[in-house]
Parts: structure tokens; C-alpha cells; sequence
């Protein structure tokens, strides 16, 4: 295992999948929550695993609301290590009434507000860039972040966790990335079958639900196509663990990622476990977000 100090910038996925969502980010030795789905203790436990703890948090930023990519405990835990938390406006409004400790956030200046296209920073050294994506908790973001080494060096990750249909906007918004994680969630004929209520399969397949692994393929082959720079990693997220195989996913970007780069290591993110650090080599550019 990597410790802080041995990378400039790294990556983790924490939990994926409808029984809880969050990953970790880290620059030049600060750390934040892209989401927190899992119960505290639990998501304690799973830092742990990386070599890290509560201590390396300095942020959290919400992709969404529904209940599998925040937890209320972690709300309380912020509260108590005075951690901000950082959402849309429209979140907000949304969690309001469904959180006891959001109200204690607010009243102690612990919530921070982004807006979809503008960049902003939640902890020093990374810059996050929200797009907004079609998903039916309105709004949901995906995020492009510039994790910044020293001097003028970067490292580059694009984020998608929840996702209903691709576009060109966001297949270029997220171009010449060093790491991109991508939603995988089912595979549309075991949806089809599994038995679920119709009302659920159709939301799944619908262009607000989820991406399949067919659809998540094409986004990345949309996304590559774009780019000049290749990414280390591609990170498969939110499997559906009833309706998706990680073979199924993997085999369905695999001919993509070998007519464009062959040598970028492929990662289905664990649903009940951390993935493991992922080391991003920060590089010189001078591509900077104003």
C-alpha cells in the first residue's frame, strides 16, 4: 500500500453501487469525499484500509441526493470535525427535511455551495469542475477535477457515478483525462429478467436511470475519441449486483479500450470494500482552470 507520502495525487473508490457511494481523492496530502453513502463507522473502517482516517478528510462534495450517496451519520461526523460540505443549491433544499444535522451544518457555516459549470475548490491543490448529467434526481453532477502537484504540475480524473444517457457535451468535457470512472450498471437483458417490478426496470432503462454496460462503452469510446492523452486508469462504477456480472462489464469495453489504450488498466470498483490507492503522477501543463 502507498502512503500519502509516496504520490503527488491519488484515487480510491470507498463503496460503489446501490448500498453506498463514496470515493476518495487526495492532493499533495489533502483529502475529501466525493460522496458518502456509507454509515461513518463503516466508511472509517474502509479509510483505514487505504492508510488513512477521518484526520486526511478536509471536504465532502455531493454528486446527488438519493440515500445511497449520503448517509446522515456522516452529516453528524462532519458536524462534529467541523467538515465542510459541499452541494448545489438545489440539494440543499432537497436535504433540508430529510436530515436532522443538515440545519447544524448550516448554522455553523459548514455547507459551501457549487453551481454546475463553474470550477471551484473544496480543499487546496483541487479544483472541480460540476457538470450536470441526465439522472432523476435533478440536479446530478459529474465532476472533471484538476488535482494540482507542486508548482505547476496536474494530474487530471473524471467522475460519473450516476448516469441515464450519454452526450458529445459531457464526452468532451471529459477528454485527456488520467483517470476516468465511468457508471456500469447492469446488463440490459438480466434486467429484463430479474424478476424486479416493472415500474423499477423501466426506470433503470430509462435515459434518467442508469447507464448500461453497452451505453457506458460508448460513452468512454465517445470520451477517447476526444483525447489526445490517455487515462492510467478506468474505473467501472455502481454495478448492479443483481443485474450485472463484472466479466459482463469488463468485456464490454474491452475491444474500445484496445484499439485506443491497450495499456490502461481496467478496475471494477468493489461494491462492500475500498478498491485500493491509485496513484495519479502529477505532470507539467499549462492548461490550468481559471
Amino acid at each position: 500500500m502507498e502512503g500519502a507520502e509516496q504520490v503527488q495525487a491519488c484515487f480510491a473508490t470507498l463503496g460503489s453501487g446501490s448500498s453506498g457511494n463514496a470515493a476518495y481523492i487526495e492532493a499533495a496530502g489533502r483529502g475529501l469525499l466525493l460522496d458518502c453513502g456509507l454509515e461513518a463507522g463503516e466508511l472509517a473502517r474502509r479509510l483505514r484500509s487505504l492508510g488513512r482516517t477521518w484526520k486526511a478528510v478536509q471536504a465532502v462534495v455531493l454528486t446527488h441526493v438519493h440515500s445511497d450517496h449520503w448517509h446522515e451519520s456522516v452529516l453528524a461526523e462532519l458536524f462534529v470535525r467541523r467538515i465542510p460540505l459541499w452541494l448545489h443549491s438545489r440539494h440543499l433544499v432537497d436535504l433540508r427535511s430529510r436530515s436532522e444535522y443538515l440545519p447544524l451544518l448550516e448554522k455553523n457555516q459548514l455547507l459551501r455551495e457549487y453551481r454546475g459549470g463553474r470550477w471551484f475548490t473544496p480543499v487546496e491543490n483541487c479544483r472541480f469542475l460540476p457538470i450536470e448529467v441526465l439522472h432523476d434526481s435533478r440536479p446530478t453532477f459529474a465532476f472533471r477535477a484538476v488535482l494540482l502537484g507542486p508548482g505547476e504540475v496536474q494530474a487530471s480524473l473524471g467522475y460519473v457515478a450516476d448516469l441515464g444517457c450519454g452526450s458529445v457535451q459531457l464526452a468532451e468535457a471529459l477528454a485527456n483525462l488520467d483517470l476516468l470512472a465511468v457508471e456500469f450498471n447492469h446488463d440490459p437483458q438480466m434486467q429484463r429478467q430479474s424478476g424486479r417490478p416493472w415500474y423499477l426496470i423501466r426506470r433503470v432503462l430509462s435515459d434518467q436511470g442508469h447507464l448500461s454496460n453497452t451505453q457506458a462503452a460508448a460513452l468512454v469510446e465517445q470520451i477517447l475519441a476526444r483525447s489526445q492523452r490517455m487515462p492510467r486508469y478506468l474505473v467501472q462504477l455502481h454495478l448492479s449486483e443483481e443485474c450485472n456480472r463484472p466479466e459482463l462489464a469488463a468485456e464490454s469495453v474491452q475491444p474500445i479500450l484496445k484499439r485506443y489504450c491497450p495499456a490502461v488498466k481496467l478496475i471494477t470498483a468493489p461494491r462492500h470494500e475500498a478498491s485500493g490507492i491509485l496513484p495519479l503522477v502529477c505532470e507539467a501543463t499549462g492548461d490550468l482552470p481559471e
